[in-house]
């Protein structure tokens, strides 16, 4: 029962270390280079893909209950460093943090006014921020003039 425990314990802490690396790069080179008004905390947690931490937590904690191989769990844990800190080289972190979380083509709906082909850079706790045609920064919009499609 102990060794579950620690294994679970190792798991999650080594798990939510390169899980912050990773979302700490998206936020410093794709929510803020955008200007998204956004808090870390809110994007962190709304942003997680919940379903992944169960593997994770057992594949990190299992690697660190293996005995006699701290090579191989050394080279493992680098290399985990090294793709989770890809977010932080600027091209990387946007490239990544677009194929997370934009959808290109969209549209919305005002009054009388109809906006398409606006991309959604990032959309959380009711509103989108989209990207309009030649701009640079993101637009905050309501969730509910978005039009279906």
């Amino acid at each position: 029962m102990i060794r579950v425990a620690t294994m679970l314990l190792f798991g999650l802490l080594f798990w939510m270390a390169f899980d912050f690396i990773f979302y700490a790069g998206l936020m410093v080179n794709y929510i803020k280079a955008y200007n998204i008004p956004i808090f870390f905390n809110e994007f962190f947690i709304d942003s997680q893909i919940w379903w992944v931490w169960i593997p994770a937590v057992l594949l990190y904690g299992a690697v660190f209950m293996v005995k006699n191989r701290k090579t191989k769990k050394a080279i493992f844990y680098l290399l985990s460093v090294a793709i989770a800190s890809l977010t932080w080289i600027p091209n990387f972190g946007e490239e990544i943090g677009r194929a997370l979380f934009a959808k290109e083509n969209m549209s919305y709906q005002f009054n009388h006014t109809k906006i398409d082909g606006v991309t959604l850079l990032y959309s959380g706790r009711g509103y989108d921020y989209v990207l309009l045609k030649n701009r640079k920064i993101a637009v905050k919009y309501h969730t509910s003039y978005r039009v279906a499609e």
